[in-house]
């Protein structure tokens, strides 16, 4: 299971390409459907769902360790060493633009690992009175200059651009190291409200993590954890998910390959995907024990889909499409981007269908039910990001 996770430079925005979904997947869903409609049951799986115990949090982190973002802040590292040396660069300013649901703030963290200079953005209440006080830094100097989330400078509303098109005029005028940090969905509407790929350069953005990167990745994170030496088995057959088909062979089991089609190639939420997806064995069971007898395996569930609230699509898609935008709004921030929204339901209702998370006052699509949130949005005619 040994293999070290590549690291590989950020590529130029608009070359990111989506990981295959591979067949057995595409006919598992079409035979779902199937099913569903003409009630049969399905094949037993080796080990029932049921028959699992859920991992706690606590657990889950000694077993899979955080962060979320695998070997991105090395590529970060690798794709800008050279150009934080360059004393005369040819571009003064970079523009690293990611997926969505990036808890862990990938920019912020690289960043902080280089000691640059990041500048905090003013509250959201200020930049939509107009009345944002905020340093800017100087147009010229040394050092390199951060802005982790260019989302959080603005609010969808007739007043909330103001913030960030005076940062844009300034950053236009920059003669030193600046990176900016956009999420997917934050840039395509930027471009078009403010034309903000008029000042910046070119964006750059992450490669997609297939089946071969997720293995590599995960392969390390397990053995930095307390798994170390555990066994990762499919409760459905039994299968080792990162047992490969020779010494340097692709895995045998397509798991990684459906996650990572699932995931969208995106590493946060095939961390969250597959880490909510483990489960522990219960205590006494003879099927296992005489199948991998003296074993101490971990069990991979079938992954869950997600379902929108019936009656009220429309409007949890607004709010979710304004949720990507922004990163993450308060309840009231979103009842200022929709008014004709009564969020206070709503909200609850996308809490507990799984599809937006709560970190205090501030509200957030859930990593996991991203790719669905995706394709509802696309479904439903929504203009989509662009990697």
């Amino acid at each position: 299971m040994n293999r070290s996770p590549e690291v590989l430079k950020f590529q130029p925005l608009g070359e990111f390409t989506l990981p295959p979904t591979p067949a057995d997947e595409t006919i598992r869903r079409f035979a779902e459907n199937i099913w569903r409609t003409l009630r049969r049951e399905k094949e037993d799986p080796f080990i029932s769902d049921d028959s699992l115990r859920i991992a706690t949090t606590r657990k889950l982190n000694k077993i899979v360790p955080p962060p979320a973002c695998g070997p991105l802040l090395a590529e970060m590292k690798e794709t800008f060493s050279d150009w934080t040396q360059d004393a005369e660069p040819a571009h003064w300013m970079q523009l690293v633009v990611l997926p969505p649901c990036d808890h862990s703030n990938v920019v912020r963290s690289w960043a902080a690992q280089g000691e640059h200079i990041i500048i905090e953005p003013p509250d959201r209440q200020s930049i939509l009175s107009g009345a944002a006080n905020f340093d800017l830094p100087e147009a010229t100097g040394d050092g390199v200059i951060v802005i982790p989330r260019l989302e959080d400078w603005f609010i969808r509303h007739r007043n909330g651009l103001k913030v960030l098109r005076r940062l844009l005029d300034h950053l236009a005028m920059m003669q030193r190291h600046c990176v900016i940090g956009c999420n997917s969905w934050a840039w395509g509407f930027f471009e078009k409200t403010v034309g903000a790929d008029l000042v910046l350069p070119i964006g750059v953005t992450l490669h997609a993590f297939d089946a071969d990167r997720l293995h590599a990745w995960f392969s390390h994170l397990v053995e930095s954890g307390e798994a170390e030496g555990k066994v990762f088995r499919l409760n459905k057959n039994g299968e080792d998910i990162f047992q490969l088909s020779g010494d340097e062979g692709s895995p045998k089991s397509d798991y990684l390959m459906t996650l990572a089609a699932r995931s969208l190639g995106i590493p946060w939420v095939a961390w969250h995907l597959w880490r909510s997806s483990l489960r522990l064995a219960p205590k006494d069971n003879n099927r296992i024990a005489d199948q991998f007898p003296g074993e101490q395996a971990l069990w991979v569930a079938e992954l869950d889909d997600f379902h929108l609230p019936k009656n009220h699509v429309s409007t949890a898609l607004l709010a979710l499409h304004a949720l990507l935008l922004h990163h993450s709004l308060t309840a009231e921030e979103l009842s200022i981007v929709l008014p004709s929204v009564d969020e206070s339901n709503l909200l609850v209702a996308l809490l507990e269908a799984e599809f937006v998370e709560r970190d205090g006052d501030n509200y957030y699509c859930c990593p996991t039910a991203y790719p669905t949130i995706r394709q509802c949005l696309n479904d439903a005619g929504f203009p989509l990001d662009r990697l």
